[in-house]
């Protein structure tokens, strides 16, 4: 936008002048729905974890120097279950995995607080095949050092409250609350489990919920805001990542994807990493590319 690519009308309101008319960049943007529910357990700390400090020279660090072994050689979680939010949906759409530590999500000083309470048990819900393309990212200025303005609209919001797509991203994800709140039901009747710290015990209605998730969710896959596709569509991008209308420029990034891919975005960006030096190799040799239209 800040070199004249993007819809006319924000750009000439910042006096930007208009190098290529796409008004798809900076719309369509995705992102996933995740919220945490978190348990506080009866024990001091989990016996896997006796020892951890998170630091180069605790028992389990050099461990895993050693022989690439113990708990430093995994992703950080415990478990992980996929699943359908409900029956009806044509593809499994929650990914749930059991954190050893308290982990409610992202901010500053967030791993150390994950570190620091290894008694807790915490289930991370991520909503996969959310319904929501209405996020946008504008420019605030024309200050290439003024932070675009980046709005989701998470649930809908902004938008018609019957938004069915919305309505369906948000009982999904309560549906995942109660899916965990199951799992860990074994372990509450052993006595294994002291407390739920989040959302707590006391919220157990839909509207309960539904307000905890709306003020709790977040999400770490913003994509799609810069798609492959015609421009009458919406589209930016040429399917070998070219900039419509502008020569010599693509784009190779999370951007590109008309829909948000999968449960985690970083491997369906490999994929378009690889793609897109296939292409850009092929036009440095002459040769055209089977798989490229403009």
């Amino acid at each position: 936008m800040l070199s004249g690519i993007g819809p006319p009308k924000e750009l000439k309101d910042l006096n930007i002048e208009v190098l290529s008319a796409l008004c798809g960049v900076g719309q369509n943007l995705q992102d996933r729905y995740e919220v945490s529910v978190v348990n506080r357990m009866g024990f001091a700390q989990w016996e896997s974890l006796a020892n951890a400090r998170f630091a180069k020279d605790d028992l389990l660090y050099q461990q895993w120097a050693r022989d690439d072994g113990g708990p430093y050689a995994t992703n950080g979680a415990g478990l992980a279950v996929i699943t359908r939010s409900a029956p009806e949906r044509p593809l499994p759409d929650l990914f749930c995995m059991a954190l050893l530590g308290r982990f409610s999500g992202y901010y500053p000083g967030y791993a150390r607080d994950l570190a620091d309470n290894l008694n807790c048990l915490s289930w991370a819900i991520l909503k996969a095949q959310t319904n929501n393309r209405k996020g946008t990212v504008i420019l605030a200025s024309k200050d290439p050092r003024d932070p675009p303005k980046v709005n989701f609209h998470y649930f809908g919001e902004d938008t018609k409250r019957d938004d069915q797509g919305a309505k369906e991203d948000l009982a999904s994800v309560v549906a995942g609350i109660r899916f965990v709140r199951r799992l860990a039901e074994p372990l509450r009747d052993e006595g294994l489990i002291a407390e739920e710290e989040l959302p707590g015990e006391e919220l157990q209605s839909d509207e309960q919920l539904e307000n905890f998730v709306r003020a709790n969710a977040w999400g770490h896959h913003a994509s799609c805001s810069c798609h492959i596709g015609p421009p009458e569509k919406g589209g930016v991008l040429t399917s070998d990542f070219r900039v419509h209308g502008v020569e010599r420029l693509r784009v190779v990034d999370a951007s590109v994807f008309p829909r948000i891919p999968g449960f985690f975005v970083a491997s369906a960006v490999y994929m378009v990493a690889e793609k897109a030096a296939d292409v850009i190799l092929a036009d440095a040799r002459g040769t055209q590319d089977p798989m490229s239209v403009t």
